[in-house]
């Protein structure tokens, strides 16, 4: 017979709740591989390896031709434009004076390697940085496989963007910044540098040379997980001495973006001067700084500001915060709809096209979105011109 110690037992365990990583193998590879092989430097910034999948010395093939063609394609398209000329040779320059970027030897030109091609992406609506150099990891070798194909892309390591935002709502006081570039704040250990050239030169009189790039690379698999994995690690090695900025920057970080606040204005001021003295033991820089209440950024230089002014909110102030227009002052959230009325008669396509720019990932506006997919729902049933 079962006793009751057995059957109580039993009772309890039944109610417990069990966690899971739910991490695949390959996830489990890059965790165990970033553990094992991350390091600091004596500036105490962080230094970690690409995870490489089992087969990647096989996988990957020639590449210098194919980002050879493309540099040349590059370079006229850029004849074209000064202006686009102008500014990509300018990041170029940023890269080689902040020491992100090295000249290759020529003796060390013929190791194997891997090419990375770029192209700028020009971004309007950037308040800092108009063009965006991206570097391609997905151009294939002469194997059939890229860079990226080689790599493991590495798990999810941040809270789900929903439960930050949510999080988010609940702070009487909200604060956001985010970190200057914060891949290229951390290194890449020299065994994958090489992983990562580029050919470049700033005139066609010159020869076209090999570089490396020597921190984490936008555009590459894995990136993302090395850096959101590089703040949790921050945050595991320095975070016990700041009791405020050691959980948010477990929790309240969306890759670069810091999203939180607290229940006054004297913890919020805590909570921004731990998470910026936290940040910085890991070589990282927070900036535009941004919050309902403006007090709490006293003491901030005038470049570190999220806001138009630092004395006060100009009318209609927004600020773009995980994808969703924030507006600090009144402390709201809002979408903008690029749908705009038109004279001309509608049609499915033009109606299909407009429920398209109702761009809302997280499905806080979803009341409001079924309805224009009804609406193309029933015109479809109705088999109408």
């Amino acid at each position: 017979m079962t006793s009751l110690e057995d059957i109580m037992e039993r009772f309890w365990k039944s109610e417990e709740l069990t966690t899971t990583d739910n991490y695949s193998v390959e996830e489990r590879r890059c965790e165990s591989l970033y553990q094992s092989t991350v390091s600091r430097n004596s500036d105490h910034r962080y230094i970690v390896r690409y995870p490489r999948k089992p087969d990647f010395d096989v996988m990957l093939g020639d590449s210098r031709d194919n980002a050879h063609r493309r540099f040349e394609y590059l370079e006229r398209r850029m004849e074209r434009n000064p202006q686009l000329k102008e500014e990509f040779h300018q990041f170029i320059k940023e890269y080689l004076s902040l020491g992100h970027m090295r000249l290759v030897e020529a003796d060390d030109e013929n190791a194997p390697a891997y090419y990375l091609s770029h192209h700028p992406v020009i971004k309007e609506a950037s308040t800092t940085t108009k063009v965006r150099v991206v570097f391609d990891a997905s151009a294939k070798t002469f194997t059939g496989f890229s860079l990226n194909k080689a790599l493991c892309v590495g798990p999810v390591v941040q809270d789900d963007l929903l439960d930050i935002i949510l999080r988010f709502r609940t702070f009487l006081i909200a604060l956001v910044a985010d970190i200057v570039k914060m891949y290229r704040q951390i290194l890449v250990h020299p065994d994958d540098t090489l992983f990562q050239r580029i050919l470049w030169r700033f005139s066609k009189l010159s020869p076209v040379q090999v570089y490396e790039l020597l921190t984490v690379t936008y555009g590459l698999g894995p990136s993302s997980y090395l850096a959101t994995r590089t703040l949790q690690q921050l945050a595991e090695d320095e975070g016990a001495a700041y009791p405020n900025g050691g959980p948010a920057l477990k929790k309240n970080f969306y890759v670069d973006d810091f999203i939180g606040g607290a229940q006054s204005v004297e913890e919020t001021i805590r909570l921004r001067t731990e998470l910026d003295e936290l940040l910085k033991k890991g070589g990282f820089e927070l900036r535009k700084w941004t919050s309902n209440r403006l007090e709490v950024l006293q003491g901030l230089n005038d470049e570190q500001f999220g806001t138009q002014s630092a004395l006060h909110f100009n009318p209609d102030e927004s600020i773009m915060v995980l994808g969703i227009i924030w507006e600090p002052e009144a402390d709201l959230l809002r979408f903008d709809s690029q749908i705009r009325i038109s004279d001309e008669p509608p049609t499915k396509r033009s109606i299909l096209s407009d429920t398209a720019k109702l761009f809302d990932p997280l499905g806080l506006i979803a009341p409001v979105v079924v309805r224009a997919r009804i609406i193309i729902q029933e015109l479809w049933l109705l088999s109408c011109d």
